[in-house]
């Protein structure tokens, strides 16, 4: 199994409907698929790229071991790693400069949490909770950085690249798209936000990933390495801050930590930083219009060719009691929570384009027929629940099996507040009537 079959089989993994809270042992964990060939997880399994591998690391031990990786790599073969890692190598290595630089600022400290909080360090933002360490693999390998708070997710990265023979160097075309990336920024209309500039680079189809996730991740670790930052909020570069300062937005709209979440292009780029981090590399500006040719091509990075791959989906048989035209009341629609989980909603009727629905009893390991309905009602701990639900004719996953099901009796009282739900959101919404999910 080559790299980029394990990030897609763990890919079918860790999609948000196999995701459950497990409370015996106080962790997030990860269903595996039923419909996952034996053959695929035995190959993870040689590979040691199983899900759940679960660690819980030491604040003061974690320290030790950053410290002792970060100091075995210099700034300069750091910021190499990083330019590399945005096109020709896989984005793991992007981690290494901001590790660099989070392990250079941070001083030696002990663990201190928050005021009436025992899991989080205020000065690195350390958290006390078990980690899945496949998990932290593929989310950097997919594109995602550590949060600046997240010493940890730095930690399992540097482990990663230190299994590695050698470290890459940037290519030609690496350093095109380094030089690129910067000339966007500078480019910025003044006062343009960080989502602004977020949606430039994207446009520009800079990464060879599209989703805007990705892009604003790059900006927040270029904010965090100082490039990015403030007076008022420097990055690391700069000066160390603390994960409490680092935690400070100026509202609660902004989903961002410091330094990217007070910076604008009219505060621009900090040269100085830039000088610093990459002394020996060219940050002129270029032609996003004069690209080079990709090398290598998108189809032959490691998220390029993840994403040409195509995740099998059976088509979903069409139901011979489902009927025809837009959803009404009493009729019943089957979601699908995961490949091997339906469960079934009812309608009770139609108010200005939203159709009040209430989950039925009953899980199904295919999506159910309409002998199967159950007539009850499943209701949350706390009583029946429903909602005003929106696009059910037009959400894969939910499908109608039903017309003309005479409401279930129940003895227990309507809820009094009925919420809006889009219908793809009745998937997730499932689990506070079906806890037997998880």
């Amino acid at each position: 199994m080559n790299l980029v079959d394990q990030l897609w089989t763990l890919q079918q993994i860790y999609r948000n409907e196999n995701a459950y809270y497990d409370l015996e042992h106080d962790m997030h964990l990860h269903r595996i698929p039923a419909n996952l060939p034996a053959d695929r997880l035995e190959a993870l399994a040689q590979a040691d790229r199983m899900p759940n591998q679960m660690a819980l690391p030491r604040h003061d031990e974690l320290w030790g071991d950053f410290h002792a990786l970060a100091e075995t790599w210099t700034l300069a073969e750091a910021a190499d790693a990083f330019i590399a890692g945005l096109w020709s190598a896989p984005f793991l290595w992007q981690s290494a400069l901001p590790a660099k630089l989070l392990s250079q600022a941070t001083p030696r400290h002990p663990f201190t949490p928050y005021a009436g909080s025992g899991d989080t360090c205020r000065v690195c933002g350390f958290r006390r909770k078990a980690v899945d360490i496949t998990y932290l693999w593929y989310r950097r390998m997919t594109g995602s950085f550590p949060l600046a708070g997240d010493p940890a997710g730095y930690v399992y990265a540097l482990r990663e690249m230190a299994k590695s023979q050698s470290r890459p160097v940037p290519t030609a075309y690496d350093l095109w798209t380094f030089r690129a990336i910067l000339t966007v920024i500078r480019q910025m209309p003044p006062k343009s936000r960080y989502s602004k500039t977020r949606d430039a680079l994207q446009k520009e189809k800079l990464l060879p990933t599209s989703p805007k996730a990705n892009y604003c991740s790059l900006l927040e670790v270029l904010a965090l390495t100082g490039i990015l930052d403030t007076p008022e909020h420097p990055g690391m570069a700069t000066q160390f801050t603390t994960y409490l300062e680092r935690d400070l937005r100026p509202s609660v709209r902004v989903e961002v930590q410091a330094p990217l979440a007070w910076w604008d292009s009219s505060i621009g780029i900090n040269e100085t930083a830039l000088r610093r981090i990459f002394s020996g590399t060219d940050c002129s500006p270029v032609s996003p219009a004069d690209r080079p040719m990709p090398v290598p091509p998108l189809s032959r990075t490691v998220t390029g060719e993840l994403a040409d791959r195509k995740t099998p989906r059976r088509r979903l048989p069409v139901s011979p009691d489902a009927g025809k035209g837009p959803a009404q009341a009493k009729d019943v629609y089957a979601v699908r929570i995961r490949e091997d989980a339906w469960v079934t909603i009812y309608c009770h009727k139609v108010e200005d384009n939203y159709v009040i629905v209430e989950y039925l009893d009953g899980i199904f390991s295919e999506m159910p027929l309409k002998s199967q309905i159950i007539s009850a009602f499943r209701p949350r701990s706390s009583g029946r629940w429903q909602a005003k639900a929106s696009g059910l004719d037009r959400t894969s996953g939910v499908k109608r099996i039903a017309r003309d099901i005479p409401a279930p009796r129940t003895d227990l009282t309507a809820p009094e507040k009925i919420p809006y739900a889009t219908a793809a959101s009745l998937k997730n919404l499932a689990w506070w009537c079906f806890p037997e999910l998880s």
